[in-house]
């Protein structure tokens, strides 16, 4: 029983399943990809795909033009709440139209490409040596930040559908002009239904865009996990493939782990201990067992190859994300200043719920931006880690051998990896504390406009 557990936690899987079909309810990605018909059922599939694909745009860009319209009749009456509030729907409508063209239609072949790439080449677990690390803890910890990413989105937007069951006075839950009398029987449900679906869409698309993001970061701090394991470990590797005597690798082991003493190393992983009579009868020494020299390259050019691999995940992440990023700092702030500017304009005996509303919608922007800031600080320190990996090792042993090997990969580690927005700010928690100031400098700006009336 206790084999099959370890089995199944090296087990290659699909990992994005959850965020997958979360860009499908927001037409962000074909949910066809889910149905292995073919003939006629596969052309209906896609019909239905493109269908579904062109309600949802009708339903956000609708509900965009409408409150492009009601700032425009309301422009000059006085009335800045009011405005503030349209100009806060308008910005969230409109960047998520530009989030499913995006996903969708601008950049689907890239987007397939790192999710195909990621899920075909990642390493399930370290290379063999002392102790190991497995994909386990970094898939687990992202379906956990997933979930909660999605399902606090989900109610955060969702909770302005209860307003006007709150009210009871047929009112909308977004507030806009229509060029016809809503409250008519039977056009009051529509419409409703219609934000409805819309509001269901900003969850959807806010979370896919960003959840997505978080997801790559925290399976690639995973994967720099397992790397930093097999590099400290590329000696033992080494070892075991040479099939050395259990004592040998018993005084080995003594000697790395004094090395090799510092807790909580990784990131998302946990580490487990590999027993030595287990490696060394699963790699029994034969005639045709290497010597060291041809044992530890082909050990260590795994590594190589692996940090290769994760390098150039990381370069189309930051290749598909960087545009939409810098955009996206100048959108967060304007959102944050507008909706504490709301927040704090709605005094009106009637206005608790709207303001518990737009107080939920305040803490997921700011959540929504810690999630963009605070994994990608997350893989520019794992990125950092590689070079250190190696001296946890007992090099000296085989200084001589090893010394051109490692200086190789320390020369081509040494630049650490760090995501940015257009390629101008990088993304880390002091991007996320400046963006909170230069928002709250705003709304101390439009403060003062609107007390000077």
């Amino acid at each position: 029983m206790k084999e099959e557990t370890e089995n199944n936690l090296f087990k290659r899987q699909d990992l994005f399943v959850f965020v997958r079909q979360t860009m499908c309810i927001a037409a962000m990605y074909p949910f066809g990809y889910y149905f292995n018909f073919s003939g006629i059922f596969s052309g209906l599939i896609r019909v239905l795909d493109v269908l579904y694909e062109l309600f949802n745009y009708f339903v956000s860009v609708h509900i965009a033009a409408l409150f492009m319209c009601t700032i425009y009749l309301n422009y000059g009456k006085g009335d800045l709440d009011f405005f503030v509030n349209c100009l806060i729907q308008t910005i969230i409508y409109s960047w998520m139209i530009a989030m499913k063209l995006y996903f969708r239609r601008f950049r689907p072949a890239l987007l397939d490409e790192i999710m195909k790439y990621i899920n075909e080449k990642y390493e399930p677990r370290s290379a063999i040596g002392f102790s190991y690390v497995t994909m386990d803890g970094s898939y687990r910890m992202s379906r956990l930040w997933i979930k909660t990413y999605v399902y606090c989105c989900y109610i955060g937007t969702i909770f302005w559908l209860a307003l006007p069951i709150a009210y009871r006075d047929k009112s909308l839950p977004l507030a806009c002009w229509y060029p016809f009398d809503y409250t008519e029987p039977g056009v009051y449900e529509v419409v409703f239904l219609l934000q409805a679906v819309g509001q269901i869409q900003v969850a959807a698309t806010f979370a896919s865009s960003s959840g997505l993001h978080m997801i790559f970061c925290i399976l690639m701090s995973g994967q720099y996990d397992v790397l930093f394991c097999s590099l400290k470990n590329v000696l033992a590797t080494s070892y075991v493939r040479m099939g050395v005597s259990l004592s040998e690798m018993r005084q080995f082991e003594a000697e790395q782990s004094v090395s090799d003493a510092e807790p909580s190393q990784y990131t998302f992983s946990l580490e487990l201990q590999s027993p030595l009579e287990q490696l060394l009868q699963e790699n029994p020494k034969s005639d045709d067992s290497p010597d060291f020299s041809r044992a530890f390259r082909d050990s260590f050019i795994r590594c190589v190859y692996h940090h290769r691999y994760i390098i150039s995940v990381l370069k189309k992440m930051e290749q598909f994300y960087s545009p939409i990023w810098f955009l996206k700092i100048g959108e967060v702030t304007f959102l944050m200043c507008l909706v504490a500017f709301v927040s704090t304009k709605s005094t009106t005996a009637n206005s608790f719920m709207r303001m518990v509303s737009l107080g939920q919608y305040l803490i997921l922007v700011l959540y929504e931006l810690f999630v963009i800031c605070y994994f990608a600080e997350i893989v520019y320190q794992n990125s950092q880690r590689c070079g250190e990996a190696l001296w946890r090792s007992p090099w000296q042993r085989h200084s001589r051998e090893v010394r051109s090997y490692y200086m190789f990969f320390m020369l081509n580690s040494r630049k650490q990896f760090q995501l940015t927005a257009g390629k101008i700010t990088n993304l880390n928690l002091e991007r996320f504390r400046g963006t909170i100031t230069t928002a709250f400098s705003f709304l101390t700006l439009l403060q003062k406009m609107d007390a000077r009336g």
